[in-house]
Order: C-alpha cells, then structure tokens, then sequence
C-alpha cells in the first residue's frame, strides 16, 4: 500500500532523472568522444534541478521549464555530433549572423543528426507524458519552484557581474544541460550590457605606426578560400590526391607554399584580422579605425581595388574592409549572370570587368568551395569521390575532398589567367581558417583548436624576377602565419608596418568573436613551425 501511495512520486521523479541522465549516457556508448557523463558533479546538478522540478508547484513553469531543457539539451548533443564539441554563447551569435548557411548545413546532414536528437527528444517526450499522466498525485511546493528560478538565475547573475567569457566557454567534462545553460545566460548577460552600454571599456594598446615607400610595379592578388584546411592537401601529404594540378607547380620557380597558421577559426572574425593586419585578439580601436586595411593602404598606394566572392553573406562579412577604398564589390547576389553556382564563377567575373592590368590592380577573389554542405558547392561530375549519405564519415570525408579537388583546380586556372594578363603578379593565397573532417572524431570549425588554424599558404608570381620571389620567401620564413602574410602584402603596397604591441614569437588564434570575448589561444609559433623546419623538403627552398 505504502509504495502504491508513493508510486506516482517515484515515477515521475524516474522519469525526470532518466530524460536528465540517459541520452547522453547512451550517447556516449555510441561516441566515445562524448566525454559529459564523467562528471559527478554535473550529473548532481542536474539531478537536483529534476528533483525540485518534480516538486514545483507551478504546472506551466514545469512545463515550461522542461521544453527549455529539451531544447537545450537536444541542441547541444546535435552540435556536439557534427562539430565534436559544446556551442558557446559566440557561436550563437554567429548562427544568428549567418542563419540561412547554418540551416543550408543542417538541412544537408539533418539525417546524420537525428540519432542524438531522437535520443533527448524521446527522453524528454517520456517525461512530459508522465507527469502529464501524475502531476496531480505528487506533493508539491511553492517553494521549490522558488529554488528552482533562483539556481536557474545564478549563471545569468554571474554572467553579468564578470568582464571574461572564460568561465562561460563549453566544458566538454559537463553536461549538455549545464553546457547550454551557461551559454545562453552569458548571451543574454552579454547582449543586455551591450545595449545598455555597460560592457568595461577595450583594453588599450598602443598605436601601429605606418611608414610609407614606394610601392611594387606589380599587381597583387589575395585568394581568401573557405574552409581549406591543410590536412586535406596532397601537396601535404596527404594520402590522396586531392591537389594534383598543384603539385604539378612544384618545381617551378614562381611557385612556393607553406604550412599556415589562420588568425581564427570563424570567417567573420578572419577577414577582419587578416585584412586589416591585426596582431592582438582583442585590440578594438584598432580594428575598428582600419587605420591598416589593406584595402585602404592600396587605394593610398594608387591602385584600383576590387572584391568579388561566392559567398552568399558577404555584407557581414567585410564590414571591416574599409568599403569606401574598395571600387568593385561583387557578391553571390552579382554573380547571377553566370551560369552555375561555383566558384569559377569569380574568374568569370573579373574577366568581364575588362580590367587594364598595366594599371596598378590589387584584387581579392573570396571563395567558397568548401564550406559546408560541401557536396553543394562543386558540380557533381567533377567528384572523385563517392558521395554516399549511408556513412556519415565516408559522406563528411569525400564530399569535403571532392570540394578540395574543385576548389585546387579553380586556384590553378586563376594563376593562369594572370600568366595571361603579361604583367608582374603577387598572388597569395590562404584560407580563412580549417576544417576538421573526421579528425579525433570531430568535424567543422568554430572551437579554438589549433588544428582548425592549420591552413595552406600558397604564393605564384608570374613574371616577377625571380629574387622577388625568394625574398619574400625568405621574409615569411617556413610557417607565416596570417598576421606575417597580410603585413608582407602592406608591404608590397607601400606601407611598412610597426607595431609597438609585438612580442617575438607569440601569436594568437582568435575564436568566434573579433573582440576576443568568444576566447583565443595564445601560441609560440616556433614551437609549432620547428619540426616543419626542421625537415625542410621542395617547398621551402
């Protein structure tokens, strides 16, 4: 009779721990990278806010309360299977930023994500129903639903009593729950002192110095790819070859690549550093002056400055390029004249603007080739690899290898259409940041990792004399980073640039946020550069 009496409360209370507990206790037998449920002290708290849950009196807070944690909790464990880690507050900023790419991608491997989805869902669906079904037979109290706002409400306060994001960063050791509360209260705290202006004022740093000379009788080309990490690159070592008209270049000499080191590991955030040759993660009024974008240093310098891309959000993207120096933007939206959807689109573009490349020309051609779905951004009877959604890590792997093999292929087309052109021409290439593909389990970018910097630099300079190109080899050494490769194109367009703030051999890796608040690395670069070093092979030379 006793345990009939307290069935009710046993049940739901069940219920309630299993919709807390279980998925990701199941989740981690199927991924063993999900490291969440080792943390007792998580799984705790977690327990007691079920607890107090039970017992609230307030049916729709319950409710309420409950389709929270299911949105939390199904979320993170959908983002944690593609990118291998906890969104944070940033990357929900930059989803809400970028949301049309967000749910292209999502729609592409929604299959893939629906195992940890219907694991929380189906928890979740179980708990509601059950306390639906018992709600009226439990005791309950006013009081915990006090409890309950008031724990709720503690990360939000601390959110808004802190000057760092640090505390508020994903924790791969916590729950999915804990993970996703933390994010969002820090969101909330961050965007409410945004807008009542009671963020602590930028840390100060002194100001870049600029000195002028003459610039290069050559024109310059920047190829700012997307997604392109190194790893894949058969000129790398990687075992297949994904880049076959590049190693065909290998042994000439215009020709030169190296390992490199992206600025961040968001697109947003690499385009505002590297363009404007910024060194610190979080230096705010100077990137906001653009007293050193490059774009301005070259209309300073006398050329005609042009940006053509295929990416489909390019007005947020360059909001930091000094739009008034730049005589030609082109983005997805003026590329519609042209047949198709790719990126050889960006040759087809610039061949139509007829531009007279005896004058000074210093262009950028932004790709976008590898971003996610991958499978949507190369035509599909170019693949090399078979593209078959039965296996989500095959599916990642090649339709990423096979946007590899277009996007290498469209590189060399335009290295040979400014061979064309006769004139002398530096052409950069890198990548906004990297990509994981499988990589210890983990896919995408976003986290702070070192191994989503790990990006190509390429160089080719048609008829240039050939101890232009060795110098400026020699001046980047075996493995520039972005901050090395933008203050070597200033350089070429006239500006050198000194910067008061350097301290040799650090550097940093930015995350989701320009400003340093989404959290950065800092690295010594020679730690990472000497084992490349010390083994020098044809590209170094």
């Amino acid at each position: 009779m006793t345990l009939k009496k307290y069935f009710p409360t046993l049940f739901v209370l069940a219920a309630f721990y299993c919709f807390a507990l279980l998925p990701e206790h199941i989740y981690h037998l199927l991924n063993s990278n999900y490291l969440a449920t080792q943390s007792v002290k998580s799984s705790a708290i977690s327990l007691v806010l079920m607890t107090l849950l039970a017992f609230c009196a307030q049916r729709l807070l319950v409710i309420t309360l409950l389709a929270i944690f299911t949105l939390l909790q199904t979320g993170q464990l959908m983002y944690f299977h593609y990118f291998g880690g906890f969104y944070s507050a940033f990357d929900v900023m930059l989803l809400s930023k970028e949301l049309t790419d967000a749910l292209i991608g999502f729609l592409d491997v929604a299959l893939f994500l629906m195992v940890p989805a219907l694991l929380s869902l189906s928890f979740a669906g179980f708990a509601f129903w059950v306390y639906q079904r018992f709600h009226l037979q439990l005791p309950r109290s006013r009081y915990c639903g006090y409890a309950l706002v008031i724990l709720l409400l503690l990360p939000l306060g601390q959110a808004f009593s802190v000057n760092s994001s640090q505390k508020f960063q994903p924790n791969i050791s916590q729950s999915a729950l804990k993970n996703g509360l933390f994010s969002f209260s820090y969101l909330i705290a961050y965007n409410s002192k945004t807008a009542l202006g009671l963020l602590p004022p930028a840390k100060e740093y002194q100001a870049y110095q600029l000195s002028q000379h003459a610039p290069v009788d050559a024109n310059i080309v920047v190829i700012m790819g997307e997604s392109f990490s190194r790893y894949n690159l058969s000129l790398f070592d990687y075992e297949r070859d994904t880049t076959p008209n590049l190693n065909a270049l290998k042994d000439k000499p215009e020709f030169f690549y190296r390992p490199s080191l992206s600025s961040a590991v968001s697109t947003r955030v690499s385009l505002a550093l590297f363009f404007n040759t910024v060194y610190e993660p979080d230096n705010m009024a100077h990137l906001q002056s653009m007293h050193t974008s490059l774009f301005k240093l070259a209309k300073h310098s006398g050329y005609n400055t042009h940006y053509i891309t295929t990416q489909k959000n390019a007005g947020g993207l360059t909001y930091s390029f000094s739009l008034s120096d730049v005589d030609t933007w082109m983005d997805d939206d003026h590329l519609t004249d042209f047949e198709g959807q790719y990126d050889n689109r960006l040759l087809l573009a610039l061949d139509k603007l007829k531009l007279d490349y005896q004058q000074p020309q210093f262009i950028t051609l932004h790709m976008r080739s590898t971003h996610a779905p991958y499978v949507d951004n190369y035509p599909a009877e170019e693949a090399v690899y078979p593209v078959d959604k039965n296996d989500y890590q095959s599916y990642m792997r090649n339709s990423y290898d096979n946007s590899v093999h277009y996007t290498e292929k469209q590189i060399a087309d335009i290295y040979q259409f400014f061979e064309n052109t006769g004139r002398p021409t530096y052409i950069f290439f890198t990548s906004d940041h990297g990509e994981l593909t499988g990589q210890s389990g983990r896919y995408g970018h976003n986290m702070v990792d070192l191994d989503i910097a790990q990006v190509p630099f390429l160089f080719y300079g048609p008829h240039l004399e050939q101890s232009a190109i060795s110098n400026l080899a020699a001046e980047l050494g075996c493995m520039p980073n972005h901050y090395h490769i933008s203050k070597e194109i200033a350089k070429l367009l006239g500006f050198s640039i000194h910067n008061p703030n350097e301290v040799a051999d650090t550097y940093y890796l930015n995350g989701t946020s320009v400003f340093g608040e989404a959290g950065y690395q800092q690295y010594t670069l020679s730690d990472l550069s000497d084992q490349w070093c010390a083994s020098p092979s044809e590209h170094t030379k």
